[in-house]
């Protein structure tokens, strides 16, 4: 490993072609004590058995020059001892060709693609099945995802499983190495996982493909290792595997606790599941527009609701106990670009936008006064803490959001803000959506009304995630250890 001096005495560049990036941050430290789980990308038989319809790429062939199947098994039984979940992956269409839809120019694609090789990626064949000699090491418990492109991120629900899981860390095996297994890797990455590819437990069509594969990702996105060098480092994994079997429940007492009145948030014991280490506090359109009574919405009566219900002193009481155990605390605005450059004319947004400043001005836009935390609550945002500008509703949609939370080992969010049945309900359902523990801190919230304010609680309460006073969220809070 270089030392520090040295990396300083030399060109960034030359840094960069003699040493992996990720060597040098120490990557195998950071693995050992995350949570990993082992993706199995596309080991099907259209590409890894010789009679496959995809074998003119010899895919097949460089899997067996290379071992890749003996290899992915010992990193399936390696990770297995671990108790690290395996995920597999897939790739096929619909039966009957339901998803080739005509004018469009995947639908051109895959006809013409089937006009070649009639049984291509065809869901429900032998050729998309899972190659024999890996069938034969499945488990019942492994997960099997289908996918319709080359990452194993789009088009499934991988995001929730692994949030759901505890997921920091993938170990990365399969075909083709240049297309379905970069694709995913380089996914994985822009959402802030280490992801790292076991170089020989892939294959592609050539050796040569596959070794620049793998330089590429080495280089800027994720960790390459050999199947020796992994079983060496699983070695020193730290992370306490999941429960074998879920938690059972009394019907009978479930039943007497929902009669008292209890919501099955409650029932699950929520407590126990907030840890300090993986918990995010949000803050959510705590700004001047919303909460101030001279801001462009102030019509909604938020601000009035706010004062009211002490919605924004509930905030900073939050806020200094989610510092004291060193939980993160991301800002959340509304806005769009200043001067209104993502209002596109001809667009139903750019009409609607221009209906809204006809009444309200210069709503929703950033840089303005309007668009800024909240006057009382600005000085209580710090220097190194996250500020996250959103253009709609949600804010996880069109922003770095996800990314930030993943980096930072989270699946706990606990969330307030204004509007209650808004941004806020937005944003607290896509977080449930993609696999976050969601705690709403009900009384640190407002909306235009009480009566919307409290269905919105009763939504989220009901199946969402649990809503809790901020008196008992501070002191569990203090409580954790």
């Amino acid at each position: 490993m270089a030392e520090k001096d040295e990396l300083r005495e030399m060109e960034p560049g030359k840094v960069l072609e003699k040493y992996s990036l990720y060597e040098l941050a120490g990557w195998r430290k950071y693995f050992c004590r995350s949570r990993a789980v082992l993706l199995v990308i596309d080991p099907q038989n259209d590409v890894l058995d010789e009679k496959g319809t995809l074998s003119f790429w010899n895919v097949w062939k460089h899997a067996r020059e290379l071992g890749t199947i003996e290899n992915m098994k010992r990193v399936i039984a390696a990770c297995r001892s671990r108790g690290i979940p395996v995920i597999w992956a897939k790739q096929y269409r619909l039966a009957g060709g339901k998803d080739v839809f005509p004018g469009t120019f995947d639908g051109d694609l895959l006809s013409l693609i089937r006009t070649i090789i009639p049984e291509a990626f065809m869901q429900d064949t032998w050729e998309t099945e899972i190659y024999g000699e890996l069938l034969e090491v499945m488990e019942e418990k492994d997960i099997v995802l289908g996918k319709h492109g080359s990452s194993m991120f789009e088009g499934t629900n991988l995001d929730k499983l692994l949030k759901s899981l505890g997921a920091q860390a993938l170990v990365v095996t399969g075909v083709l190495t240049d297309f379905c297994v970069e694709a995913t890797v380089r996914s994985a990455c822009d959402r802030g996982l280490l992801a790292v590819t076991v170089s020989d437990a892939c294959a592609t069509e050539n050796q040569e493909l596959h070794e620049k594969a793998l330089k590429r990702m080495e280089r800027l996105i994720g960790p390459v290792i050999d199947t020796e060098g992994l079983l060496s480092l699983l070695m020193e994994y730290e992370v306490p595997p999941l429960p074998k079997e879920p938690r059972t429940f009394d019907l009978q007492k479930v039943g007497e606790s929902l009669g008292k009145g209890f919501s099955l948030n409650e029932i699950v014991e929520w407590e126990s599941y907030l840890q300090a280490e993986r918990t995010a506090f949000l803050v959510i359109d705590a700004q001047n527009d919303n909460l101030h009574e001279k801001g462009s919405l102030n019509f909604l009566g938020a601000w009035r609701m706010a004062r009211e219900t002490g919605a924004v002193e509930n905030v900073k009481r939050l806020l200094e106990a989610c510092r004291e155990k060193n939980i993160p605390v991301l800002w959340v605005k509304q806005n769009r670009l200043p001067g209104g450059k993502d209002i596109f004319p001809g667009t139903l947004d750019a009409d609607t936008m221009k209906l809204i400043h006809a009444v309200l001005p210069g709503a929703f836009l950033g840089g303005t006064w309007d668009t800024d935390i909240y006057e009382e609550l600005k000085p209580f945002v710090l220097e190194d803490e996250l500020v996250i500008e959103k253009p709609g509703w949600s804010a996880f949609e069109g922003t770095p959001l996800e990314r930030y939370l993943n980096m930072l080992g989270v699946d706990t969010l606990i969330v307030c803000g204004f509007l209650t049945d808004f941004c806020v309900e937005s944003t607290v359902r896509q977080a449930s959506d993609k696999g976050f523990f969601t705690i709403v801190a009900s009384d640190a919230c407002a909306a235009a009304s009480e009566e919307d304010h409290e269905l919105a609680l009763a939504r989220f309460d009901r199946l969402i995630g649990p809503v809790i006073p901020t008196e008992r969220l501070v002191r569990t809070i203090r409580n954790l250890e």
